[in-house]
């Protein structure tokens, strides 16, 4: 009988390790799983991005870091982003167009202008599922007065149309990104 007693007891305590064991999940659940998390941290990102470009807008301090410039007749080239940009910082703001392969009036293979905002004016539209922005600025500098429009999604990308005193424009596609985050190098301004 003490036999029996220890036998039952030993499948009894064996049972209950057994059910005590981590499921093992397939290969199928695990991929579900991982992108389950990886979605989640996305959206995470998103949110988090989609606010500090409304902030941004809204107290007009960021850097547009153009990777594409272009021109009016919807010809693009991709640039260097650390040396085509527009800043906005408050009142003022920095137009710099850019090349790695000239020396240029500027020291950076192009142009740099820096003026003041006379006019700054975010709209902002809201569709079922995103939100968009349309900001204009109206720039007076040292070298003329300038209406840039800009189309910015919520996460941040951006085309910005820059026309001035002469017919023509040019168009900086590129992201939006803090003053602070941003490592674009500015050239020489002495014009006049």
């Amino acid at each position: 009988m003490k036999k029996i007693i220890v036998f039952v007891m030993t499948i009894l305590i064996s049972l209950a390790s057994f059910s005590q064991e981590k499921q093992v999940l397939s290969k199928k659940e695990k991929k579900a799983l991982e992108k389950e998390q990886r979605k989640a941290e996305r959206e995470e990102a998103d949110a988090e991005k989609r606010e500090i470009v409304a902030l941004m807008l809204e107290h007009q301090r960021f850097v547009l870091e153009a990777n594409y410039v272009g021109d009016g007749r919807g010809q693009r080239v991709p640039v260097s982003s650390l040396i085509n940009f527009i800043i906005v910082d408050s009142n003022s703001v920095v137009l710099q167009l850019g090349s790695n392969f000239g020396i240029g009036i500027n020291g950076v293979g192009g142009v740099t202008v820096e003026g003041k905002i006379t006019k700054y004016e975010v709209q902002k539209r809201e569709r079922k599922k995103s939100v968009s922005y349309y900001v204009m600025l109206y720039i007076t500098s040292s070298a003329g007065i300038y209406d840039i429009s800009m189309n910015v999604s919520e996460l941040g990308y951006t085309d910005a149309t820059v026309r001035g005193n002469v017919s023509g424009q040019l168009t900086y596609s590129g992201e939006l990104i803090p003053i602070k985050l941003s490592n674009v190098y500015k050239g020489q301004t002495n014009y006049f």
